[in-house]
């Protein structure tokens, strides 16, 4: 059985994970990406990253890298192309998960363990569809941990050493300071686990930390020729201190502080139900008799406090941290499986007759009225609802075991969720159809005249993007020598006193509004000030003077 439910999981898997992947149309992060990729292809430059040919410091440059490849394959820049590399990522994340456990569990336990990165609840219906830089940095964090686990554990610390900060590197290309904390405090929590303290003044300790700042110094000192490196050291520390409790008052980091283990939880069910067995007496003493599952719930408890005690986070930074957990709770759940405990048999009904539920349901989704506009529907449901029920079915029939029958039931519900409910999502977003429409309406309006960006006027990213994509070139920022030919997009909130001669609009879906497009009434004369409101995260550096 177990055997027939892995094949089905990995036949469901790219259907689950790419039918549809790209019809919605971008959330802001996303653009952020696709346009600093593109930029890079138009001008030829993957050193120094720019939004509209300006510096772009938020993030360093390898997952722009990534999708200036999968653009290259794809044929051009687009949705689809944006998030395909998130997909290779999850299932790496997985496999990756599959051979590291397999060491140490069941080859049916270590698959499950992979199965519950791909189809926790926040990877499977958010993450997993979006392009965005989480999922790759998740997926090398995790490799980082287990590396030095793995070697560690086995006093091979030049390997542990070497490879996990060579991964930091990486980690450190995708996403800056977040790759040298998760390094740091897990080499703690290993040294403290091994009682091995004095491998942290050791040369395999040492030499490869230098190792990891050559690494990154030899990209550095190329970007050197293009930005004020200082700049790009006080851009990574604003990034990542902005969401600590430094950065926000006393009643907000109390409420994140309680509200916090909630919110996790709800975000990756249904694995967070298997918490019922950690939190149970005598869960430390059976952990313990496998070092691999201790060792995971220890290195998740030591990690969690960088987001834990820090507000504003979104679920998908800790990605790379609830495979830990996933991985103690499955190996309590095969202790209690044995003694067939209250828990196992109360989580075994919640989850089957939630399933039983949800299979009884999706026949009959075509009666929604949203779905009208998926083509046969009636076909899709019934097939989808065979299939689940079919699951649910040999899960309760078996009386030992039901949670691979979880995962895959999981994949089947992703599966469904693409039919019915991205099209008429997709269909009904009107803001961000108008975001794409008015874009690609404005620069056929006006292909024929140059067109910019004034000063420090706010482009959201999506709109940047798509005004960019339908132009097929860069759209710059101009801070001085304007003209009375150019066509320059103009915030009206933030110079209300610079009139614009409107030839068109762009829609902006967060402010709710249009930005015109049109040459200047009267060409200003000075340079751009910063305007109203201040510079904008993520828009590049404030040039001098600009104040």
């Amino acid at each position: 059985m177990n055997r027939t439910l892995f094949i089905a999981a990995l036949i469901l898997l790219p259907a689950a994970l790419l039918i549809h992947l790209g019809a919605m149309v971008f959330i802001d992060d996303e653009a952020i990406r696709a346009l600093v990729a593109q930029e890079m292809i138009w001008s030829g430059n993957y050193v120094s990253p720019t939004m509209h040919g300006d510096v772009y410091l938020n993030k360093p440059p390898l997952f722009n890298w990534i999708l200036a490849i999968s653009f290259s394959l794809f044929g051009g820049a687009g949705e689809f192309a944006t998030r395909f590399p998130t997909v290779l990522s999850v299932l790496g994340f997985a496999a990756t998960t599959y051979y590291f456990s397999r060491k140490h569990f069941s080859r049916s336990l270590a698959g499950l363990h992979a199965l519950t990165v791909v189809t926790c609840g926040r990877m499977l219906f958010w993450d997993s569809m979006l392009g965005l830089i989480d999922v790759t940095f998740s997926w090398v964090v995790y490799a980082q941990i287990m590396l030095l686990y793995e070697y560690g554990s086995k006093g091979q610390w030049w390997r542990a050493f070497a490879w996990s900060y060579g991964l930091t590197a990486v980690g450190f290309m995708l996403k800056g300071l977040p790759a040298i904390v998760f390094q740091g405090v897990t080499i703690f929590a290993l040294l403290t686990w091994v009682k091995a303290w004095k491998q942290f003044i050791r040369p395999a300790h040492l030499l490869s930390g230098v190792a990891c700042v050559a690494l990154l110094s030899l990209y550095y000192w190329q970007y050197s020729q293009y930005v004020d490196l200082s700049l790009v050291v006080d851009r990574l520390f604003l990034e990542s201190g902005k969401r600590t409790a430094a950065a926000h008052s006393i009643w907000e980091n109390v409420a994140h502080v309680a509200g916090f283990p909630f919110e996790m939880s709800y975000h990756f069910l249904p694995w967070t139900l298997l918490l019922a067995y950690l939190l149970q007496r005598g869960s430390w003493a059976r952990l313990k008799t496998n070092n691999f599952a201790a060792f995971c719930l220890v290195a998740f408890l030591a990690n969690l406090p960088i987001y834990w005690l820090s507000p504003n986070v979104y679920p998908r930074y800790l990605l790379m941290l609830f495979p830990l957990l996933f991985g103690s709770c499955l190996y309590l759940h095969t202790q209690h499986l044995r003694q067939r405990t209250l828990t196992y048999r109360s989580l075994r009904y919640l989850l089957l007759g939630t399933m039983s539920v949800i299979a009884i349901a999706l026949p009959f989704v075509p009666l929604v009225p949203e779905t009208a506009i998926v083509s046969y529907a009636w076909l899709k449901s019934i097939l989808l609802g065979a299939a689940a029920g079919a699951v649910v079915w040999t899960g309760w029939k078996r009386q030992r075991g039901y949670l691979l029958h979880v995962a895959v039931f999981l994949l089947i519900a992703r599966v469904a969720f693409n039919f019915f409910v991205l099209p008429p999502r997709a269909a009904g977003d009107e803001r961000g159809i108008a975001v794409r429409k008015t874009a690609v309406a404005a620069m056929e309006t006006t292909k024929e005249d140059q067109v910019a960006i004034y000063g420090y006027s706010l482009i959201e990213p999506a709109t940047g993007y798509y005004l960019t994509q339908a132009r097929g070139a860069i759209i710059p920022r101009i801070w001085e020598g304007f003209d009375d030919k150019t066509l320059y997009l103009t915030s009206p909130w933030q110079y209300p006193d610079i009139k614009v001669e409107a030839v068109d609009s762009v829609y902006l879906r967060h402010h709710r509004s249009s930005y015109p497009i049109g040459p200047f009434a009267i060409p200003p004369t000075d340079r751009a000030r910063m305007g109203l409101g201040g510079m904008m995260d993520g828009m590049g550096t404030l040039k001098p003077g600009d104040e």
